[in-house]
């Protein structure tokens, strides 16, 4: 019988107790026994029990919106939507596909497969609001790809998620040992993840909320985001924090830091510039936003770059005015489900989650007098 390479299965795995985030000891069995990352099991978790599905919401109103609004507001949108699903797609195609030869605990690989699949969804949610919301969808497929703007926002991302991918598959093709250059690919790789859900997503969200907050058009397309926003802010982003601070506890990880420490401030002060100048260009060709201006939303570009780069004690590198203060206070709303109650007999509620009724009698005897 021929054994199963052993990238397959490690039959002669030893580190069940503690194995390592990334570049540990061969994958063997999908072990839940022992939890050495709880926060990331818990987290994994959690995105379970948000699960939801792209055709929840009814976009039917959003086509005469779309006829009717303002060109400002109609570009502004479909810019906006343009970027996002083009950064959904990148990020339901990558993250697996680059962590699958380098991750090595089960608990952090059920974080990324919920993450990725989780990212389909956003993918496919921002494909289901362009098929729903115009009469030639093809049409405006077009138009978003045509958007250069948009797609000079994934630059910097896009680059060093390549170099990760391109290392990762040479890592499992044997063509590059498990040593700190593999290491320090993958520890970037979650940093850079980290800085496009934390800083791009959240800038573009803010964007998406504030048409439908100052004129009170495409609720649906809205209230779908708000979903996406949910994801992202309570599980993905704080998931990649732990991944990196679970590292830093490591020797590994350490030298990791200290070996990209250059490239983590490059990448940060890279996409907030690419960011801003994204604003600038929302805000230009007459376009404008009611009770925001270009200005605000920089600044919630800088609040939100400010909250990872003091992450990574990085201040004092930062390249942009640290922000510490939310400058645009609708964005409390909808980035916290609870705020925004709505009936579902009255209107699509996003605000809910499944699974979460639990068993707390198992084992219990109870005394049934017949």
């Amino acid at each position: 019988m021929t054994p199963l390479p052993q990238k397959i299965f490690n039959t002669g795995k030893t580190d069940y107790e503690a194995p390592e985030i990334l570049l540990g000891s061969d994958p063997g069995l999908f072990d839940t026994i022992n939890k050495h990352y709880p926060t990331l099991w818990k987290l994994y978790k959690t995105l379970k029990s948000q699960d939801w599905d792209e055709n929840e919401f009814d976009y039917a109103p959003c086509n005469v919106q779309f006829k009717t609004c303002d060109k400002s507001t109609y570009d502004m949108m479909v810019k906006t939507l343009a970027w996002q699903w083009e950064a959904d797609s990148v990020a339901a195609r990558s993250i697996a596909a680059v962590l699958a030869p380098l991750c090595t605990s089960s608990e952090a690989w059920a974080g990324w497969v919920e993450i990725t699949r989780n990212e389909i969804v956003h993918a496919a949610t921002y494909s289901e609001i362009v098929r729903n919301s115009f009469d030639n969808p093809d049409d405006i497929l077009e138009e978003i790809l045509s958007v250069k703007e948009a797609m000079a926002r994934l630059e910097v991302v896009g680059e060093a998620f390549g170099d990760a991918l391109a290392t990762s598959q040479a890592y499992a093709r044997g063509d590059l040992p498990n040593d700190q250059r593999v290491f320090d690919a993958a520890y970037l790789f979650v940093v850079t993840l980290l800085c496009m859900e934390r800083i791009q997503f959240m800038a573009s969200f803010a964007v998406t909320f504030g048409i439908c907050e100052s004129t009170g058009l495409f609720q649906p397309i809205g209230k779908a985001v708000q979903k996406i926003a949910q994801d992202e802010f309570e599980v993905h982003v704080q998931y990649g924090k732990e991944v990196l601070k679970a590292l830093y506890k490591t020797p590994r990880g350490q030298a990791a830091f200290a070996n990209c420490r250059d490239s983590i401030v490059a990448i940060i002060n890279e996409v907030v510039a690419s960011e801003t100048a994204w604003t600038e260009y929302a805000f230009s060709e007459g376009r404008e936003l009611t009770g925001v201006t270009c200005q605000m939303m920089k600044d919630w570009v800088y609040f939100s770059a400010t909250d990872v780069i003091t992450f990574f004690a990085l201040e004092a590198e930062a390249s942009f005015p640290l922000v510490r203060t939310n400058p645009l206070k609708y964005m409390e709303n909808w980035l916290d489900m609870g705020k925004i109650q709505a009936s579902n007999q009255e209107e699509d509620t996003a605000q809910y989650k499944v699974g979460v009724m639990k068993r707390d009698d198992e084992d219990a005897v109870f005394a049934v007098d017949f």
